[in-house]
């Protein structure tokens, strides 16, 4: 089935190459157009793959003890979270005076705060905030038309 495809240019004669005389061909070696300084020559195989078992036992002792030990570190971090979590009470709690939600982690022994999100700084700055609110819409409800806003250092 001819499908359109171009012919296949076939050769015409036989071409034969000329044997070198400067060069000695070596046993299952293929004929090559080069100068014999530039001929390339297999290399060797090289000597046989050694395999050292005794090295890969003690490599592999090595590994085990090397794992044993990533274990023991692992345990010993799982054991001192457990302890930090005896110790510490997370907790959320609304603050009263900006009716937030506030984060907090305390120390269970003495009470004291260790985090709290939002900072109390946050707390602080929300409070004014809500203060200079109410304050403004006082005025607006007394009828004022004068905005001010109180800056104390």
């Amino acid at each position: 089935m001819d499908i359109g495809s171009p012919n296949k240019a076939s050769a015409v004669g036989v071409f034969t190459a000329a044997a070198r005389t400067d060069a000695l061909a070596q046993r299952g070696s293929i004929p090559v157009d080069l100068p014999p300084e530039q001929t390339v020559q297999s290399a060797n195989a090289g000597d046989a793959v050694r395999l050292d078992l005794k090295a890969r036992s003690e490599q592999a002792a090595r590994d085990a003890a090397a794992r044993q030990q990533s274990d023991a570190r692992r345990q010993a971090d799982r054991q001192r979270e457990q302890t930090l979590r005896e110790v510490i009470e997370r907790r959320m709690v609304i603050d009263p005076r900006t009716r937030s939600v506030v984060y907090q982690k305390t120390d269970r022994s003495t009470g004291e705060t260790i985090t709290q999100l939002p900072t109390e700084a946050m707390l602080k700055l929300r409070l004014y905030s809500r203060e200079l609110t109410e304050r403004a819409r006082q005025a607006d409800a007394e009828g004022g038309t004068a905005r001010y806003v109180e800056r104390t250092a």
